[in-house]
Protein backbone atom coordinates (compact mmCIF):
# COMPACT_ATOMS: atom_id res chain seq x y z
CA UNK A 1 0.00 0.00 0.00
CA UNK A 2 2.95 2.47 0.88
CA UNK A 3 4.41 1.84 -2.54
CA UNK A 4 0.79 2.74 -4.71
CA UNK A 5 0.90 5.74 -2.41
CA UNK A 6 4.42 6.90 -3.21
CA UNK A 7 3.60 6.53 -7.04
CA UNK A 8 0.72 7.98 -6.83
CA UNK A 9 1.88 10.87 -5.01
CA UNK A 10 5.57 11.47 -6.22
CA UNK A 11 5.83 14.80 -4.95
CA UNK A 12 5.03 13.96 -1.48
CA UNK A 13 6.96 12.76 1.69
CA UNK A 14 5.04 9.70 3.43
CA UNK A 15 6.24 8.41 6.95
CA UNK A 16 4.65 5.66 8.34
CA UNK A 17 4.48 5.40 12.00
CA UNK A 18 3.10 2.28 14.12
CA UNK A 19 0.24 3.37 17.11
CA UNK A 20 0.11 1.43 19.98
CA UNK A 21 -3.06 2.37 20.35
CA UNK A 22 -5.59 4.72 20.62
CA UNK A 23 -4.62 5.99 23.76
CA UNK A 24 -2.62 9.74 23.48
CA UNK A 25 -3.06 10.11 19.55
CA UNK A 26 -5.88 12.41 19.63
CA UNK A 27 -7.18 11.61 15.66
CA UNK A 28 -7.16 8.17 17.12
CA UNK A 29 -9.09 8.85 19.88
CA UNK A 30 -11.41 10.96 18.05
CA UNK A 31 -11.82 8.06 15.42
CA UNK A 32 -12.78 5.60 17.89
CA UNK A 33 -15.00 8.49 19.68
CA UNK A 34 -17.09 9.03 16.38
CA UNK A 35 -17.21 5.28 15.44
CA UNK A 36 -18.74 4.33 18.81
CA UNK A 37 -21.34 7.65 18.67
CA UNK A 38 -22.37 6.36 15.03
CA UNK A 39 -22.81 3.03 16.39
CA UNK A 40 -25.02 3.67 19.49
CA UNK A 41 -27.98 5.04 17.50
CA UNK A 42 -29.55 7.23 14.57
CA UNK A 43 -29.40 10.49 16.40
CA UNK A 44 -25.76 10.13 15.53
CA UNK A 45 -25.64 8.96 11.86
CA UNK A 46 -24.29 11.28 9.46
CA UNK A 47 -27.55 12.75 7.77
CA UNK A 48 -27.87 12.04 4.37
CA UNK A 49 -26.39 14.85 2.35
CA UNK A 50 -23.08 14.18 3.85
CA UNK A 51 -23.16 10.86 2.46
CA UNK A 52 -21.79 9.47 -0.84
CA UNK A 53 -24.86 9.65 -3.46
CA UNK A 54 -25.05 5.82 -3.76
CA UNK A 55 -25.49 5.68 0.06
CA UNK A 56 -28.15 8.52 0.15
CA UNK A 57 -30.90 6.34 -1.18
CA UNK A 58 -32.06 3.20 0.49
CA UNK A 59 -29.80 0.85 2.41
CA UNK A 60 -26.38 -0.13 2.47
CA UNK A 61 -25.33 -2.09 -0.35
CA UNK A 62 -26.12 -6.32 0.21
CA UNK A 63 -23.29 -8.65 0.57
CA UNK A 64 -23.88 -11.94 -1.45
CA UNK A 65 -21.77 -13.58 0.56
CA UNK A 66 -23.18 -12.28 4.46
CA UNK A 67 -26.75 -13.64 2.46
CA UNK A 68 -25.17 -17.22 1.85
CA UNK A 69 -23.81 -17.20 5.40
CA UNK A 70 -27.58 -16.11 6.80
CA UNK A 71 -29.20 -18.21 4.44
CA UNK A 72 -27.59 -21.72 5.36
CA UNK A 73 -27.30 -20.54 9.00
CA UNK A 74 -31.20 -20.31 8.71
CA UNK A 75 -31.61 -23.57 6.69
CA UNK A 76 -29.82 -25.55 9.07
CA UNK A 77 -31.35 -24.04 12.10
CA UNK A 78 -34.91 -24.80 10.28
CA UNK A 79 -33.59 -28.37 9.60
CA UNK A 80 -32.34 -29.14 13.18
CA UNK A 81 -35.44 -28.07 14.50
CA UNK A 82 -37.74 -29.91 12.09
CA UNK A 83 -35.52 -33.06 13.03
CA UNK A 84 -35.90 -32.79 16.43
CA UNK A 85 -39.51 -32.91 16.41
CA UNK A 86 -39.74 -35.90 14.00
CA UNK A 87 -40.84 -38.93 15.95
CA UNK A 88 -37.74 -40.80 14.81
CA UNK A 89 -35.26 -38.43 16.50
CA UNK A 90 -35.53 -40.05 19.81
CA UNK A 91 -34.57 -43.24 19.15
CA UNK A 92 -32.03 -42.50 16.89
CA UNK A 93 -30.56 -40.04 18.81
CA UNK A 94 -30.40 -42.46 21.83
CA UNK A 95 -28.93 -45.42 19.37
CA UNK A 96 -26.29 -42.70 18.52
CA UNK A 97 -26.15 -38.90 19.30
CA UNK A 98 -24.06 -38.10 16.95
CA UNK A 99 -24.75 -39.38 13.78
CA UNK A 100 -26.71 -36.50 12.21
CA UNK A 101 -23.97 -33.50 13.68
CA UNK A 102 -22.38 -31.69 10.92
CA UNK A 103 -19.22 -34.06 10.72
CA UNK A 104 -20.70 -37.36 10.16
CA UNK A 105 -22.96 -35.64 7.56
CA UNK A 106 -19.74 -34.10 6.04
CA UNK A 107 -17.90 -37.49 6.27
CA UNK A 108 -20.64 -39.15 4.51
CA UNK A 109 -20.94 -36.64 1.22
CA UNK A 110 -19.17 -38.05 -1.33
CA UNK A 111 -19.41 -41.73 0.09
CA UNK A 112 -21.96 -44.18 -2.33
CA UNK A 113 -25.24 -45.20 -0.82
CA UNK A 114 -24.21 -48.26 0.09
CA UNK A 115 -20.87 -47.54 2.18
CA UNK A 116 -22.93 -44.78 4.08
CA UNK A 117 -25.54 -47.25 4.53
CA UNK A 118 -22.80 -49.73 5.92
CA UNK A 119 -21.42 -46.62 8.38
CA UNK A 120 -24.77 -45.71 9.48
CA UNK A 121 -25.56 -49.50 10.58
CA UNK A 122 -22.53 -49.91 12.21
CA UNK A 123 -22.63 -46.86 14.31
CA UNK A 124 -26.66 -47.65 14.96
CA UNK A 125 -26.05 -51.28 15.83
CA UNK A 126 -29.05 -52.16 13.55
CA UNK A 127 -26.50 -54.20 11.16
CA UNK A 128 -26.64 -57.98 9.93
CA UNK A 129 -24.89 -59.56 12.47
CA UNK A 130 -26.50 -62.56 14.73
CA UNK A 131 -26.80 -60.61 17.64
CA UNK A 132 -29.66 -58.06 15.71
CA UNK A 133 -30.73 -60.43 13.67
CA UNK A 134 -31.84 -62.33 16.65
CA UNK A 135 -33.78 -59.74 17.89
CA UNK A 136 -35.67 -59.24 14.94
CA UNK A 137 -36.50 -63.43 15.05
CA UNK A 138 -33.85 -63.39 11.55
CA UNK A 139 -31.53 -65.84 13.32
CA UNK A 140 -31.67 -68.87 15.48
CA UNK A 141 -29.22 -67.57 17.94
CA UNK A 142 -27.38 -64.89 18.58
CA UNK A 143 -23.81 -66.03 18.60
CA UNK A 144 -20.99 -65.65 16.35
CA UNK A 145 -20.69 -68.20 13.54
CA UNK A 146 -17.40 -68.61 14.27
CA UNK A 147 -17.06 -68.42 18.25
CA UNK A 148 -20.41 -70.27 19.31
CA UNK A 149 -19.75 -68.76 23.27
CA UNK A 150 -19.84 -65.01 21.81
CA UNK A 151 -22.20 -62.92 20.86
CA UNK A 152 -21.90 -61.46 17.02
CA UNK A 153 -21.51 -57.86 17.82
CA UNK A 154 -20.65 -55.13 16.09
CA UNK A 155 -17.51 -54.78 18.77
CA UNK A 156 -16.87 -58.50 18.23
CA UNK A 157 -16.86 -58.55 14.66
CA UNK A 158 -13.99 -55.74 14.13
CA UNK A 159 -11.82 -56.72 17.05
CA UNK A 160 -12.03 -59.72 18.09
CA UNK A 161 -13.44 -62.91 15.85
CA UNK A 162 -10.99 -65.31 15.20
CA UNK A 163 -12.20 -65.92 12.00
CA UNK A 164 -10.58 -62.67 10.61
CA UNK A 165 -7.68 -62.30 12.23
CA UNK A 166 -5.40 -61.98 8.99
CA UNK A 167 -7.84 -59.20 7.54
CA UNK A 168 -7.52 -57.40 11.07
CA UNK A 169 -3.93 -57.33 10.94
CA UNK A 170 -4.26 -55.72 7.58
CA UNK A 171 -6.38 -53.47 9.07
CA UNK A 172 -4.01 -52.87 12.24
CA UNK A 173 -0.69 -52.31 9.72
CA UNK A 174 -2.38 -49.17 8.39
CA UNK A 175 -3.36 -47.62 10.87
CA UNK A 176 -1.73 -48.33 13.94
CA UNK A 177 -3.46 -48.27 17.34
CA UNK A 178 -6.30 -46.40 16.02
CA UNK A 179 -7.60 -49.79 14.20
CA UNK A 180 -8.90 -50.48 17.82
CA UNK A 181 -10.57 -47.35 18.15
CA UNK A 182 -14.65 -47.60 17.08
CA UNK A 183 -15.25 -44.11 17.31
CA UNK A 184 -11.93 -43.45 15.31
CA UNK A 185 -12.99 -46.25 12.81
CA UNK A 186 -17.07 -45.04 12.24
CA UNK A 187 -16.35 -41.26 12.19
CA UNK A 188 -12.73 -40.40 10.46
CA UNK A 189 -12.35 -40.20 6.67
CA UNK A 190 -9.07 -41.51 6.54
CA UNK A 191 -10.33 -44.44 8.61
CA UNK A 192 -13.18 -45.42 6.01
CA UNK A 193 -10.97 -46.78 3.29
CA UNK A 194 -9.33 -49.21 5.69
CA UNK A 195 -12.44 -50.55 7.27
CA UNK A 196 -14.37 -50.84 3.58
CA UNK A 197 -12.17 -53.18 2.80
CA UNK A 198 -11.60 -55.13 5.76
CA UNK A 199 -15.56 -55.62 5.43
CA UNK A 200 -15.27 -56.98 1.86
CA UNK A 201 -12.54 -58.98 2.57
CA UNK A 202 -14.41 -60.55 5.57
CA UNK A 203 -17.57 -61.01 3.46
CA UNK A 204 -19.85 -61.10 6.62
CA UNK A 205 -22.46 -58.14 4.75
CA UNK A 206 -21.59 -59.62 1.24
CA UNK A 207 -25.07 -60.46 0.96
CA UNK A 208 -26.89 -57.55 2.39
CA UNK A 209 -24.47 -54.65 1.02
CA UNK A 210 -22.50 -56.82 -1.87
CA UNK A 211 -18.98 -55.51 -2.81
CA UNK A 212 -18.65 -51.86 -1.35
CA UNK A 213 -16.87 -49.06 -3.29
CA UNK A 214 -13.77 -47.77 -1.55
CA UNK A 215 -13.86 -44.27 -1.23
CA UNK A 216 -10.28 -42.70 -2.27
CA UNK A 217 -7.68 -42.16 0.08
CA UNK A 218 -7.24 -38.80 1.11
CA UNK A 219 -3.26 -36.92 0.10
CA UNK A 220 -1.17 -36.64 2.22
Amino acid sequence: MMQKIAKDHPDQDITLRWSPGHEGVHGNEEADKQAKMAASGKQHNSCRSALPTFLRHGSLPLSISALKQAHHKDTHARWSRMWAESPRYTRLHQLDPLILKRSFIKLTTKFSKRLTGLLLSLRTRHVPLNLHLHRLGKSDSPRCPYCPTIDETVHHFLFDCSQYQRERHILACALGRQATSLPYLLAEAEATPHLTRYVNATRRFKPTFGEILMPALEPD
